[in-house]
């Protein structure tokens, strides 16, 4: 697959736009750079809430500045208006699938590249700072995958 000038914008969600989305937005934006709109956003978010500080922690160790990302509840407007919707898991796939339909060839999971069974990213907020860790390496292999098919280097 060649890279896809087309897409401009990405939006990664997952449920509470807390822990994956705000670090797959964050590894997206840094790896693509200022030419591609990278915003997230989540199926249950807490609007306005920052994301989990353990997040905002190990994202800020690795120069990743999360602090001003704030919830953001998905809504249909937000999912028509990206290119590219990356989602974690197999059920964010179809309900996104529901609230747009006509998303559905834009929508694909975060992991799409990996092998089938490590494709879903679970949810690591309840997990504590190993189960973040353990999301933050799977976004940010499936970040690197992505890449090739997003720059044109």
């Amino acid at each position: 697959m060649k890279p896809v000038p087309c897409i401009s914008s990405i939006l990664v969600i997952c449920d509470g736009n807390y822990c994956r989305s705000p670090l797959g937005k964050a590894l997206l934006q840094a790896a693509v750079g200022p030419e591609k709109q990278v915003e997230s956003a989540g199926l249950t978010a807490l609007e306005g809430y920052p994301p989990h500080p353990l997040v905002q922690q190990l994202a800020a160790e690795r120069g990743l500045d999360l602090s001003g990302d704030r919830g953001r509840q998905l809504t249909q407007a937000i999912a028509l208006g990206a290119d590219l919707i990356l989602v974690m898991d197999e059920r964010q796939k179809t309900d996104c699938e529901r609230l747009a339909p006509s998303a559905r060839g834009r929508l694909f999971l975060l992991g799409h590249w990996q092998p089938a069974a490590q494709r879903e990213i679970p949810d690591p907020a309840q997990g504590g700072p190993a189960a973040i860790q353990r999301s933050y390496e799977q976004i940010s292999r499936a970040v690197s995958d992505w890449v090739p098919h997003l720059v044109q280097r």
